[in-house]
């Protein structure tokens, strides 16, 4: 645990993650729903891109949300929608497998097979049709992060590492140089230090206006 906190100490001097590129379609109908594309540019920074190929999760987050505008008032949160896709290197097969709840797994076999996925668009139903009015303004608002480490993934190498800081803890401080580089990775990415956040708004638009693909 101490030597934990000292490689989460050593991190926080560690520059901020910048932030990926994040474009969204024109919200469109179909099957009832709102539906909107998104196109994530850029997504695997150097350090999350060193992170996955020494074997460290990382989870794409997607949070939707489509709000109606209120002239004079607060506007209106009228729905959101959440989706998440895990990557993982598998070591292996050395290959990069994808999972999103509700579709098999995706497997591909390089970073650059990785990125071009990431970067494929990507839609979400964000409301449902008969909710909306008509005459009225809306708009949709999507946030992307990607985290190196969830809670989940970390719980998986807690064991591991809690097994190595063990063995050592009589070593001293040398602990922290003995831990294999990708330790240091899962702390400082659980810590918050790797995740790296995009956000995007749509032009306004009515019900009459949505182009409807059934």
């Amino acid at each position: 645990m101490a030597a934990c906190c000292v490689v989460v100490t050593l991190a926080a001097s560690a520059p901020a993650a910048h932030a990926f590129d994040l474009t969204l379609g024109a919200p469109r109908a179909r099957d009832g729903y709102v539906w909107v594309d998104v196109r994530l540019e850029d997504p695997l920074a150097p350090r999350i891109a060193q992170s996955l190929s020494r074997g460290m999760p990382a989870t794409l987050e997607l949070h939707a949300e489509l709000w109606r505008r209120r002239a004079g008032w607060f506007h209106h949160l009228q729905s959101s929608y959440d989706a998440s896709i895990r990557m993982r290197y598998e070591v292996w097969n050395e290959s990069f497998r994808l999972e999103r709840a509700g579709d098999a797994p995706l497997i591909v076999g390089s970073l650059d097979s990785l990125r071009a996925v990431l970067t494929r668009p990507l839609a979400l139903p964000v409301g449902r049709m008969p909710g909306l009015q008509a005459g009225s303004r809306y708009y949709v608002v999507v946030s992307a992060t990607i985290r190196p480490l969830t809670v989940e993934d970390f719980q998986e190498v807690e064991g591991w590492l809690g097994g190595e800081v063990e063995e050592r803890r009589h070593s001293g401080f040398g602990v922290i140089t003995a831990l294999p580089r990708s330790v240091f990775d899962a702390v400082r990415n659980f810590a918050g230090f790797g995740d790296q956040r995009a956000r995007a708004i749509t032009p306004a638009f009515t019900l009459e206006s949505l182009t409807d693909e059934r």
